[in-house]
């Protein structure tokens, strides 16, 4: 019960300060309509180097003199040394997993997937004898429609095999088709479908702000000082706040979401796992508030504190915009980047998987176990240090 009351409490200041309380509820909602004026028309913009995932699956061929021929490889060897004004055009990666590379596609970390069959070989010496059908080069280039890079990335690589299997086969024109694959969920996507996940992330992200208010208010009004002399634990304060910010989390992000689907944004998961998602990442963003109510002896100083620690746990995550690649190490084949240390790398991960391709519980077990683990980390370093440095003061 004295957690509830502490919980109730918390929510009755935030009450009596309806410019915060508006800031924390409406803010990602004007941010919607910003970025939906920003990018809801748009497809993207052009992208000057590009990832691009080759999967080589040529079996290669015999051919009549007994030697092996791998026209994969030298399609591969083309796309590696294609250059525009003598620098390389992409960034190329042979992967094996196609599962592995439509989620690197999905989280628009790479621009495109080129599919070489396993026939390629084989279809063109079937061509070259006359033999064969008539469009051999079966070339799958697959990503998302909505996506500049793709659409950049297409221009080129449509060139490079036309060019490659033209010269290879002395075809004309005519005779050549390259396939194109879109990732499922992506044909009607904008780059506003897909910032709503960091929008919302952001938007919780301000509970370090709202927190840290609240526990300095505390202090500053003496409300503190009188809970220590009552039976009240550290721990009924600090579980009350957090209660009481998760309660108000949960308004934000039905505003925030409701904004974005009144503008056309297309939800194709579930909002409950969305919103315990969203509740996760708040624990994170609590023990962030902690910190800075650490240190804070006032609303200015708040403020200021709580954006030094807001800006970078939001905007270094890729939660708003892609970052560059920072690999720090593999383990089990999966690269660890430097953005991965922060709670909210995760959190848009799974939130995009769920909200833009409809992703399920199990299709985000990773993302769920790092940012959990993340955000109870940050949450109790927050709770020891404010224990120590104000709880147990005097």
């Amino acid at each position: 019960m004295k957690i509830l009351s502490i919980a109730k409490k918390s929510l009755l200041e935030l009450w009596r300060e309806p410019l915060l309380l508006g800031l924390l509820l409406f803010f990602p909602v004007v941010l919607v309509g910003f970025y939906y004026l920003a990018f809801g028309h748009t497809e993207g913009g052009l992208a000057a180097y590009l990832d691009v995932l080759v999967a080589n699956n040529d079996a290669g061929t015999t051919l009549p003199n007994q030697s092996t021929w791998q026209a994969g490889n030298e399609l591969l060897d083309v796309i590696q040394a294609a250059e525009f004004e003598d620098q390389p055009i992409f960034d190329v990666a042979v992967v094996a997993d196609p599962h592995s590379a439509e989620i690197t596609l999905r989280e628009r970390k790479a621009a495109m997937l080129v599919v070489i069959p396993p026939n390629f070989s084989q279809a063109l010496v079937e061509g070259m004898a006359g033999t064969g059908p008539v469009s051999p080069a079966a070339v799958a280039l697959v990503g998302d429609p909505n996506n500049g890079n793709f659409m950049f990335a297409r221009s080129f690589m449509e060139g490079l095999v036309r060019q490659y299997t033209l010269q290879t086969m002395q075809w004309s024109d005519e005779h050549f088709a390259v396939n194109y694959e879109f990732l499922p969920g992506t044909g009607t996507m904008s780059d506003f479908d897909f910032g709503v996940a960091g929008i919302i992330i952001f938007g919780i992200a301000f509970v370090v702000i709202t927190t840290a208010t609240v526990l300095v208010r505390e202090n500053v009004q003496g409300t503190l000082p009188r809970l220590r002399l009552t039976r009240a634990r550290a721990g009924d304060l600090l579980i009350g706040v957090t209660l009481g910010q998760m309660a108000v989390i949960v308004v934000q992000m039905l505003l925030t979401f409701g904004a974005a689907r009144v503008l056309g944004f297309q939800n194709n998961g579930s909002l409950l796992l969305v919103i315990i998602i969203g509740l996760l990442f708040s624990l994170a963003a609590v023990g962030a508030g902690l910190l800075v109510a650490c240190f804070a002896r006032n609303d200015g100083e708040v403020a200021n504190l709580g954006s030094a620690v807001l800006v970078p746990l939001v905007f270094l995550s890729g939660a708003l915009f892609p970052m560059p690649k920072a690999p720090l190490f593999t383990i089990g084949g999966r690269t660890i980047e430097a953005y991965d240390i922060l709670p909210a790398t995760h959190t848009a991960a799974a939130m995009r998987k769920v909200l833009i391709f409809g992703d399920g519980l199990a299709d985000i077990g990773y993302e769920l176990v790092m940012m959990t683990v993340l955000s109870a980390l940050i949450l109790i370093v927050g709770i020891v240090m404010y224990q120590r440095l104000q709880l147990r003061k005097g």
